[in-house]
């Protein structure tokens, strides 16, 4: 979106404007300045109408302002908003105890992005395998830390911030022959996305 100067810019021209003035412009984006959302709607500042097939990247899955949701964030902001982990709180390990239940798995790691999931991730499998490769698809993004880099495909998320971690080697998404090629002794985990969609 082009600005020509007229101080007659609509409410989302000026938020844009704004964001490039005193915002790092680290990603490109849509230009839409999103208001309000209600289930799969959302609305921008200029008042128009979208359905939201990003869902915040599959984050908003039950879509936006449900109503059971948002009561439970209302009651808990009225009771503790955040501890750190510092501090044991009582609803953790429920939340730990009910995935487990679900997953079959013994423990829950809590993270604040998929950078931090992948960052985790890598470690985890380095340290159980004592291994150091890793194995990812062309076409990938995993995320914007250096690990997440390490094993993210596309060249320029990549080049600003080389050297990353060594041993992360790339396949065709789909092609299992590539894969299994490339397995090796070194490699500690193989890295999959079910379904691509950053780094095209």
């Amino acid at each position: 979106m082009e600005f020509n100067g007229s101080l007659a810019l609509s409410p989302g021209e000026q938020a844009i404007a704004k964001d490039a003035k005193h915002m790092m412009q680290l990603w490109s984006r849509q230009p839409i300045v999103l208001k309000k959302g209600l289930g799969a709607r959302v609305w921008d500042a200029d008042g128009r109408d979208y359905i939201d097939f990003v869902a915040g990247i599959a984050v908003n899955n039950l879509g936006h302002c449900h109503p059971k949701v948002v009561a439970a964030i209302q009651e808990q902001a009225a009771l503790l908003i955040h501890t750190s982990n510092l501090y044991y709180t009582d609803l953790q390990p429920e939340l730990a105890e009910k995935l487990a239940g679900l997953s079959g798995m013994d423990r829950a790691f809590f993270a604040n992005s998929g950078s931090e999931v992948m960052e985790a991730a890598l470690k985890l499998a380095r340290k159980a395998t004592g291994k150091k490769g890793f194995i990812a698809t062309e076409h990938c993004f995993h995320g914007r830390t250096m690990g997440a880099l390490s094993i993210t495909h596309k060249e320029k998320y990549r080049k600003p911030y080389e050297p990353l971690l060594p041993g992360a080697k790339f396949v065709p998404y789909g092609d299992s022959d590539a894969l299994l090629r490339t397995i090796t002794e070194d490699i500690a985990a193989v890295i999959l996305e079910p379904v691509q969609g950053g780094g095209r």
